[in-house]
């Protein structure tokens, strides 16, 4: 089914029509559109004689018209729109199906569970939700955590549908949500517990999304949420001026924000990473080191980004006021507070407002190094690879 886009242009300087219609093809075809009607006069069979010329453009869906739409490009021809009085501009959506949703779900925990894909009727749309169309969904350890039953301990629902971060197109607004409106490209972090990103529609929170720059890619949009969140959150937990800090996993996703942001807040950031990563941890304005080399009982803040063994460098790292946030492993939090500081184990928690806040005030945020990109009936493959593979950069999923 297509969603149509109808207009009726009545401007009677020719050199000007010519204009509006020589700029608008580009713009329809970049927004996938086709033309079924380009401004063809209008023939009156009853009334009076219409000096119009009709256009009629067919879109995959709603939320591809109305991207079109709101596109800047679109925007920008309003004035010669404008030159005219009698012009009208409507859509027709067709697609009678637009309230289902192929979802790949999991009936229960366990590795050795597929996720298979469930076509069903969405649920109305909560009046504090956005439905939104994904175009790349970025996955994360928590995923193949959440399937194997890590954190079985949470109040999940079955049949559950994974996915916690993504870009989209919004498709449709609830009743009391203001700021967004159909068209418009968002991303989000979406609370572990709803998940839902690993389908062809998602349900998200109107809270936990934010309007995507203009200037940023997919890739980075689809894979900013998690870690940018997780980052910042875990810095703030310290209480207190940063002076020296220490990043095990500095090279990661959320190790290479973590880098940045902190190297913004003192000079003295040092990373712990392999050796073929240090140039892109130097980048980010780290100092690499080996973890022997970390300093014992200077650093203010040390974010566990890493796991496993590598925690014991932190323990003996940690200054008297410290604070040690691990967002991959428990923490012993009696073994910091001997040594007068404090340890915490961290999971970011999801806030739209302050995604965009972050985006707009960090211009220069990493992108994410892209491993590979599957297409979203991959999704076994994918979570097989993540856990198993030791792919070096994210991957990513498409619909």
């Amino acid at each position: 089914m297509a969603a149509y886009f109808i207009g009726t242009i009545d401007i009677e300087d020719a050199e000007t029509f010519d204009l509006y219609r020589s700029l608008n093809p580009s713009i329809v075809e970049a927004a996938g559109g086709k033309y079924i009607i380009k401004g063809q006069p209008v023939s009156s069979l009853e009334g009076d004689d219409f000096r119009s010329r009709f256009v009629m453009i067919e879109f995959a869906s709603e939320a591809a018209l109305q991207r079109f739409y709101n596109s800047p490009e679109y925007v920008a021809l309003r004035p010669l729109r404008e030159r005219s009085s009698k012009s009208s501009i409507a859509y027709i959506n067709t697609d009678s199906a637009s309230s289902d949703c192929t979802a790949y779900q999991i009936p229960r925990f366990g590795d050795d569970v597929d996720l298979k894909p469930v076509t069903s009727t969405m649920a109305e749309l909560a009046a504090d939700d956005l439905r939104i169309q994904p175009t790349l969904i970025s996955l994360n350890p928590v995923d193949w955590k959440i399937r194997s039953g890590i954190l079985a301990a949470l109040p999940f629902t079955f049949p559950y549908t994974p996915g916690a971060e993504g870009v989209g197109v919004i498709e449709a607004v609830g009743a009391d949500v203001k700021g967004f409106r159909p068209g418009q490209r968002v991303m989000a972090f979406s609370s572990l517990l709803r998940g839902g990103w690993f389908a062809n529609k998602v349900d998200v929170s109107a809270s936990q999304c934010a309007l995507v720059p203009d200037d940023m890619s997919d890739e980075q949009a689809s894979a900013l949420s998690v870690p940018l969140l997780t980052a910042h959150q875990a810095i703030k937990l310290h209480n207190g001026t940063i002076e020296r800090a220490l990043v095990i996993g500095a090279s990661g996703s959320v190790g290479s924000i973590a880098t940045k942001l902190l190297s913004q807040i003192t000079k003295n950031v040092d990373g712990i990473c392999s050796p073929s990563n240090a140039s892109h941890v130097t980048g980010l304005g780290g100092n690499v080191i080996a973890a022997e080399q970390a300093a014992e009982g200077q650093y203010d803040f040390i974010l566990d980004a890493a796991g496993g063994p590598m925690i014991e460098t932190a323990y003996r790292s940690l200054a008297k006021g410290a604070t040690l946030v691990s967002i991959v492993q428990p923490v012993d939090e009696a073994r910091a507070k001997a040594a007068s500081a404090q340890a915490i184990r961290y999971s970011a928690q999801p806030d739209g407002k302050q995604l965009a806040d972050l985006m707009a005030d960090h211009k220069d945020l990493p992108a994410p190094r892209v491993a590979l990109t599957l297409p979203l009936a991959e999704i076994n493959t994918a979570l097989h690879l993540l856990k198993f593979g030791r792919v070096r950069g994210k991957i990513f999923l498409k619909p």
